[in-house]
């Protein structure tokens, strides 16, 4: 549209042209101002000069050297410096001149705090950091920076500027870097490399942290840390908030976790805290990866919550729990106890005043238990196990094993102890094959110092035994400062025969079969007889203890008014007396075991004394022949440090009895030969009497008497035994015993007891071979004879009555003899 003007309308004033000049000042100003700030910053910013009051700031507010090599600002495209070759000096008495040392370091620079005289860095970034942090054992740490004393001089070629200079540092950026402690106070030294490390808002009041690293050697083992802390660069102490986030992984796999939470009041001294810590470990061993030297246990499934409180004074720390909650899964092997395993545990504390429970299970040696009860608090448990019971503790707990319940209460430790424990089982088995049927027992056990032990108040009942008594124990009492056992057992009734947990030796299975399974002989490796046997132990301890027996029944006999006063001194064991009085035989010995030299001397005076044969066998490296108790009377003799020097040094004379027991026919078999297989058949033949006596010396036993009577069977002679090698000169005359015919043949048998050579012996005229069968009314009993020689005329008991003889038919004889089958 074209405008219109009216005429004799009054023209407008004319429009006014637009001044561009003002804006084009403006730009010219900022921009001089700007290359005026560019030149400004670069005569203010001397690198000469910012070296030098970085260094002085440094040592007036931390007291240590700063060394740093060449120094470059640069003003575009942000103003920054760059420095090559860093390092910090530790603490006097460190263990190497600097504390940090790094290839170089870049950051920014704010300009307008250098006005305020404040060097201030964001955004720092070393390159190849060492760090060593260190404690030494005066408590003394290399983190903890000081500002010096008025009077102290910095170091040579370093000028305090009359203006005082201060650094301070907004965030860090660290890769690649060497992070080293050892603290000596704890014992505690490792070193990592870090992946990086991000400090942020570092001049705030919670400053934040982030960091990967893994242990030098091993980059399979990470660790990741984040969280915030109290302000880390502060002219005045405050307390630090703390929260921190931890994870480790093991080759790819997260192995655990911890967070912790709470406050820390001294953090350079780090004292003061009260921290929350929530722990959760796969597998205890995985930390070993971290700390190669910790040497952990296999612990499985652990979590851990707990509220951890510095107790300590000033000059000592003391950690200390308010809470505690433990679960783990199975523990394979308990540091300190050999051959415990646990399949599980759990403690409970959940104030400072709740006395700490504890429930387990698991195995020791291979047998069962379970335990539960509770002990201190959180404060006296711990108090208790860093002084190693030097501070008491209270105590209740309850085990339940070997079918079995122990409960003991009372207090531990504090340099004297007092425990009352109580003890029930249906059954309980002991070491040894041992058991103890329908038990109640009760004691009070009492410890000073750890080397005064005293049991008082036995008293035990069971179906085996009613027994009562005292022990004490003193670990430096006895000769040359050995340890000393004292002590008196008293048992109103007790059944050695049902305490070992089978039938008596001797008894015959109620059936009358005999178990099936052959004896097994002994191991025939020389090396065995020759070891040493461990007598030096007799040296280790001294004891008295008298034992005594109102009633006892002992295989199968019972006895009564039995005691015996064992003495240890110096290495010499003596047993006198040895003595209980039965029906038709008592007991009485005087044994003797001197190991107070350097060869060790046996003897032994018996006038009675009944074992098990199985365990005479033993002793003398024996097969298991015979079954059943043997009487032993006589007077013997040795000396030596292994069994096999102690056989053949044997002398005196000795005499073995048994009735009523059982004998190997095998092993018999293979002594008589093939005649005798038709009485010999069988792992176990009943056996009417058994007599042997000997006379020992010039490494041999003579035997002047043999006998022994089975049902079918009856065998005297005499011989020889070598007792070093066990080789044999025996003759014998068995007599088979078929109803009431019997029939002889001497023989004589050579080879060794574990390879006899049986063989018939020429004793007929023109030395010709003799068989000899008649009425078996015509032999005369051998067991009275044979039992008489054999026990030195003391009395035992006495044998079955001999079997009676019947006419046999004609086959029967010639079957019994072997011919007819």
């Amino acid at each position: 549209m074209l405008p219109v003007v009216w005429e004799g309308a009054p023209k407008p004033p004319p429009r006014p042209k637009r001044r561009r000049w003002p804006l084009l000042a403006a730009v010219a100003v900022v921009g001089g101002l700007a290359a005026g700030g560019v030149l400004a910053a670069r005569v203010l910013i001397d690198p000469a000069a910012l070296r030098a009051q970085v260094v002085a700031a440094v040592w007036h507010q931390t007291g240590r050297v700063l060394r740093v090599g060449a120094v470059q600002v640069h003003i575009l495209p942000y103003p920054s410096l760059s420095v090559r070759d860093l390092a910090l000096s530790d603490m006097p008495g460190g263990a190497r001149p600097d504390m940090l040392t790094a290839a170089g370091l870049e950051a920014r620079l704010a300009l307008i705090p250098l006005l305020r005289h404040e060097i201030r860095l964001e955004e720092v970034r070393l390159t190849h950091p060492d760090l060593l942090v260190e404690r030494l054992a005066d408590g003394r740490a290399n983190w903890q920076m000081q500002p010096p004393a008025e009077s102290d001089r910095p170091p040579g070629g370093m000028s305090a500027p009359s203006t005082p200079w201060r650094v301070r540092i907004g965030s860090v950026r660290i890769q690649d870097a060497d992070l080293r402690w050892d603290d000596k106070r704890v014992h505690a030294s490792g070193a990592v490399t870090l992946e990086r490390l991000d400090l942020y808002g570092l001049t705030g009041a919670t400053p934040s942290i982030a960091a990967q690293g893994h242990r030098q050697g091993d980059p399979s083992a990470v660790v990741t840390v984040s969280g915030q802390s109290g302000r880390l660069f502060s002219s005045e102490p405050s307390a630090w908030p703390v929260r921190l986030q931890a994870a480790f992984r093991v080759d790819g796999r997260d192995a655990g976790s911890t967070t912790l939470e709470g406050t820390l009041s001294d953090p350079m001294r780090l004292r003061g805290y009260d921290i929350a810590v929530h722990t959760a470990i796969g597998q205890l061993t995985d930390v070993d990866r971290l700390f190669v030297h910790a040497n952990l246990p296999a612990v499985h499934d652990i979590d851990l919550t707990a509220r951890v409180v510095d107790l300590g004074s000033d000059a000592v720390p003391m950690p200390g729990l308010r809470q505690v909650r433990l679960r783990t899964g199975a523990i394979d092997s308990v540091p300190l106890v050999g051959g415990l395993t646990l399949d599980h545990l759990a403690v409970d504390a959940p104030t400072s005043a709740d006395h700490v429970a504890i429930e387990t299970a698991g195995h020791y040696v291979g047998r069962p238990f379970a335990l539960r009860g509770t002990v201190g608090t959180p404060a006296e448990t711990l108090a208790a196990a860093r002084s190693l019971l030097a501070s008491a503790m209270p105590l209740d707990l309850v085990v339940d094993a070997a079918g079995g319940t122990l409960r003991l209460g009372g207090t531990v430790g504090g340099g004297q102890s007092a425990l009352d424990g109580h003890l029930i089982a249906g059954r309980l088995a002991l070491p040894g094959d041992l058991v103890l049927d329908h038990l109640t027992a009760d004691a009070h056990l009492a410890m000073r110092g750890g080397t005064d032990i005293r049991l008082t108040g036995l008293r035990l009942d069971s179906a085996q035994m009613t027994l009562d008594g005292e022990l004490s124990f003193l670990r430096q009492g006895g000769t040359n400062g050995v340890p000393l056992l004292n002590g008196r057992l008293h048992a109103s009734r007790l059944d050695v025969d049902t305490l070992r947990g089978s039938a008596p030796a001797g008894q015959a299975p109620d059936d009358g079969v005999a178990p099936s399974t052959p004896a097994q002989p002994p191991p025939t490796d020389e090396t065995a007889a020759d070891a040493p046997l461990p007598f030096e132990r007799l040296r280790r301890m001294d004891g008295d203890l008298d034992l005594a027996a109102d009633q006892m029944r002992l295989y199968g006999e019972d006895y009564h008014a039995a005691e015996a006063h064992f003495v240890l001194r110096g290495g010499h064991l003596t047993i006198d007396p040895l003595h209980a009085d039965g029906v038709g035989r008592s007991l009485d010995a005087m044994l003797s075991i001197d190991a107070s030299g350097a060869v060790p001397r046996l003897s032994a005076d018996v006038r009675t004394l009944v074992l098990p044969a199985d365990w005479v066998a033993r002793a003398f490296d024996l097969s298991p022949m015979l079954r059943g108790s043997l009487q032993l009377v006589g007077s013997v003799q040795t000396q030596g440090n292994d069994r096999a020097a102690l056989r053949e040094q044997l002398g005196g004379h000795l005499g073995l009895s048994m009735v009523k027991g059982q004998v190997d026919g095998n092993m018999l078999g293979r002594l008589l030969g093939p005649d005798a297989s038709a009485a010999t058949r069988g792992t176990s033949v009943a056996l009417r009497c058994l007599g042997l006596h000997m006379t020992l010396g010039d490494g041999r036993a003579a035997l002047d008497t043999i006998g022994l009577q089975t049902y079918r069977l009856a065998v005297t002679g005499h011989g020889t035994i070598g007792l070093a090698r066990q080789d044999l000169d025996l003759h014998l005359l068995p007599q088979l015993l078929i109803g009431g015919t019997g029939a002889t043949m001497p023989i004589m048998v050579a080879g060794t007891i574990l390879a006899p050579q049986p063989r018939p012996e020429p004793a007929g005229p023109g030395h010709r071979f003799m068989l000899t069968i008649g009425p078996s009314a015509g032999i005369a009993d051998p067991c009275p004879d044979t039992l008489k020689a054999a026990r030195e005329e003391q009395p035992g008991p006495a044998p079955d009555a001999a079997p009676k003889s019947k006419a046999p038919k004609v086959m029967d004889v010639l079957r019994g003899l072997g011919l007819f089958r």
